[in-house]
């Protein structure tokens, strides 16, 4: 019987970034982030309750989950700001897609976020932008989608093409 190779979704992502208020959204692979920055942290939703008489729980149902994507990018002479931001605050909303090192391994996309960006400096790690993208409802499906992604450099100029195939995106390759 053969083995099939896992392909786990730790190490070194790939993370790409798509304006999605600019004339032509395009997506654009940001610079590799600093190590052990990135982190896709969701928060279970508030909890519905519905109790009766002596305290006792009859029914509960939680909300939503929330999700926040953090990755810190180093400031270095030369280097654009990925995610541009005035005193933190982003005006334009962005997806956001984050591709593991190993290929097959699941990543994911969140099709809507609002950003915001922190740049603190510290004596022992310099200067960095610390981006935080909070997910907001997508158009339909799930808020975060897993599966297999792939991208693809245009012949000219820094954009991608990117698709996703698998779990939440089914069985045919999907443009994001």
């Amino acid at each position: 019987m053969p083995t099939t190779k896992k392909a786990p979704s730790w190490g070194k992502p790939r993370i790409f970034v798509k304006d999605l208020n600019a004339a032509t959204p395009a997506w654009k692979l940001i610079p590799t982030p600093v190590e052990d920055s990135t982190q896709l942290t969701p928060t279970k939703g508030d909890a519905l309750e519905g109790k009766i008489e002596g305290g006792e729980t009859e029914v509960r149902k939680n909300k939503k989950s929330s999700y926040e994507l953090a990755y810190a990018i180093r400031l270095l002479a030369n280097r654009d700001m990925p995610i541009s931001h005035v005193d933190g605050t982003v005006e334009h909303e962005y997806a956001v897609v984050l591709i593991p090192e190993e290929t097959g391994a699941p990543g994911f996309y969140i099709e809507r976020t609002a950003v915001s960006v922190e740049d603190p400096f510290n004596t022992a790690d310099g200067s960095n932008w610390n981006y935080t993208h909070n997910a907001l409802a997508p158009e339909s499906g799930k808020i975060v989608k897993w599966g297999t992604i792939t991208a693809t450099k245009a012949q000219s100029g820094d954009t991608y093409t990117l698709q996703g195939v698998g779990m939440d995106f089914g069985d045919t390759a999907v443009d994001l």
